[in-house]
C-alpha cells in the first residue's frame, strides 16, 4: 500500500487492520533498507465542532428549565438527550435533579437557581460560546449544587481542538465558567489529642462549621507514608471539638492540645485533618475506575464556508468548589486541566480535589492562573504538574496522599 492511504473511522467498529508482508525489502544496493510506516490520526479535518449561530444581544428575560415553553417543541429534556443552551438565551436551571443527559452544549448563559439544591447529570458538558454560573464573587452560592459526570472508559468522546485531547466524561470549557461556593471556616484542622486505631472519636479545634455528612481526611504522622485515611463525619460537638466518625480509625495519628512549633523549629507535627466537603461539587460517577475531568483551553475555529476565524478564550474561576473522583487512570487527563489557556486570567481558590485514580491537576501551556489555598489529596501518581507555563501563582496549597499507581491497585 505505497503512497497516500486514507481510512475513515467506523464509529461502530473502531478497528484498523494493516499488514506488512516484508516484500521488496531491498533496493538493489542495500538489501536491508528500512521503510518507515507512519500512522497519523486526524480527529477532525477542519472544525471539530458543528456550526452555530451566535447573537450579540442576550435576551432580557430569563428562561426557566422547568418551563416547557422555553424548549424547542415545548418538551423538557429527557434521559439521553443532547441539550443546547442557544446563543442569546439566559437559562435558569431550576429543577432539583436532571435526568442523565448525553451532551449539554452551552452557547448561551446557564445559571444554577440560587433558591434550591440543584443536581445536573450529564456525560459531556461543553461551554463553547456561552457561560456557566453557580453563584458569583459577591454572592456565593448558598444552597447545594452538584454536577455528576457519567460514563465508562470506552464511552464516546468529544473533540473541539486538534491540538487538545478532550476525551469523555468531562466538562470542556473554551469560554467562561464561574463557580463560587460558600466559604468554610478553614481548609484544615489539627488533632488535639492522639487518634488511635479503632477510635470512633477524634478531637480538633472548637468553633468549626463541621456537620454530619462532611468528608474529611486524616494525614499520616508516622513513617508509614501511605497511612492516610478518608472519613465521613457522624457528628461534631462545637463546644468540645470532638468529631464522631461513621467508621473506626485505621491507623494511629499523633495529636496534642497545643502546637509543637516551639519544640521543632516552627514545625507543628500534629496530624492534619483535611476538610474536603464544599457545597458546590463536581463528581465522577463511580464506574470502571474511570473518573471525570475538567478542561479549560483557548481554541481557534474556522468557518469553512466563509473562512472566518473565531478565537475562543477559556476562563474558569472555581472558589470553594469540591472535585471528587475525577482524573482518568493510565492517562495524563487530570481531574482539572488548563491546556493551552494563556489569554484570560483564571483562579482556583479554597477548593478541594481529592480521591482520584490518576493525576490531580495538570497545567500545560497555561498562563495567568492563581492556584491558592487548595487541597490536592489522594491522586496517583502525580498530584499537580505545571509545565511550559508562565505567570502561575501556586500559594498555600496542601498537597498530600499521593501514592504510586498501578492498574491492579486502582481496580481494587
Amino acid at each position: 500500500m505505497p503512497g497516500q492511504n486514507i481510512y475513515y473511522d467506523d464509529m461502530d467498529v473502531r478497528e484498523l487492520h494493516f499488514i506488512a508482508n516484508g516484500k521488496n525489502q531491498g533496493n538493489g544496493v542495500n538489501e536491508h533498507t528500512e521503510t518507515e510506516i507512519v500512522l497519523k490520526g486526524i480527529r477532525c479535518a477542519t472544525n471539530c465542532s458543528e456550526a452555530i449561530v451566535e447573537v450579540e444581544e442576550v435576551e432580557a428575560e430569563f428562561r426557566y428549565w422547568s418551563d416547557v415553553k422555553n424548549w424547542p417543541n415545548e418538551t423538557l429534556p429527557v434521559a439521553g438527550d443532547d441539550v443546547h443552551i442557544i446563543s442569546g438565551w439566559k437559562m435558569i436551571l431550576d429543577i432539583e435533579e436532571t435526568p442523565i443527559l448525553n451532551f449539554v452544549r452551552v452557547n448561551g448563559i446557564l445559571i444554577f437557581d440560587e433558591t434550591k439544591d440543584i443536581h445536573l447529570r450529564a456525560k459531556h458538558i461543553f461551554v463553547r460560546a456561552g457561560e456557566m454560573h453557580i453563584g458569583n464573587e459577591t454572592h456565593p452560592y448558598e444552597k447545594n449544587a452538584q454536577i455528576t459526570l457519567h460514563g465508562e472508559k470506552n464511552a464516546a468522546t468529544i473533540v473541539y481542538d486538534n491540538a487538545i485531547e478532550a476525551g469523555n466524561k468531562l466538562i470542556a470549557n473554551v469560554n467562561v465558567i464561574n463557580m463560587y461556593g460558600k466559604p468554610r471556616t478553614t481548609k484544615m484542622a489539627r488533632l488535639h489529642q492522639e487518634a488511635n486505631m479503632n477510635d470512633k472519636e477524634i478531637k480538633v479545634e472548637t468553633g468549626l462549621d463541621l456537620k454530619a455528612g462532611d468528608m474529611i481526611a486524616l494525614i499520616t504522622t508516622s513513617l508509614k507514608f501511605d497511612a492516610n485515611e478518608n472519613h465521613v463525619i457522624s457528628a461534631y460537638n462545637n463546644e468540645t471539638g470532638v468529631i464522631t466518625l461513621v467508621d473506626k480509625v485505621k491507623y494511629n495519628h499523633y495529636g496534642a492540645p497545643e502546637s509543637t512549633a516551639s519544640k521543632y523549629n516552627g514545625v507543628d507535627i500534629r496530624g492534619e485533618v483535611l476538610i474536603l466537603t464544599r457545597n458546590i461539587r463536581i463528581v465522577g460517577e463511580d464506574v470502571e475506575s474511570w473518573g471525570c475531568q475538567i478542561v479549560t483551553s483557548d481554541t481557534v475555529e474556522i468557518d469553512v464556508t466563509t473562512m472566518e476565524i473565531k478565537q475562543r478564550t477559556g476562563q474558569m474561576n472555581l472558589h470553594n468548589v469540591e472535585v471528587y473522583n475525577c482524573s482518568q487512570i493510565d492517562t495524563e487527563r487530570a481531574a482539572i486541566r488548563f491546556e493551552g489557556a494563556t489569554t484570560l486570567p483564571s483562579s482556583i481558590i479554597n477548593s478541594t480535589f481529592h480521591n482520584g485514580l490518576g493525576w490531580g491537576g495538570r497545567f500545560k501551556n497555561a498562563a495567568n492562573l492563581i492556584l491558592q489555598n487548595n487541597i490536592w489529596f489522594s491522586f496517583r501518581p502525580v498530584a499537580v504538574a505545571i509545565d511550559s507555563a508562565r505567570n502561575i501563582t501556586f500559594d498555600s496549597n496542601f498537597v498530600g496522599g499521593t501514592v504510586e499507581r498501578t492498574t491492579f491497585e486502582a481496580l481494587d
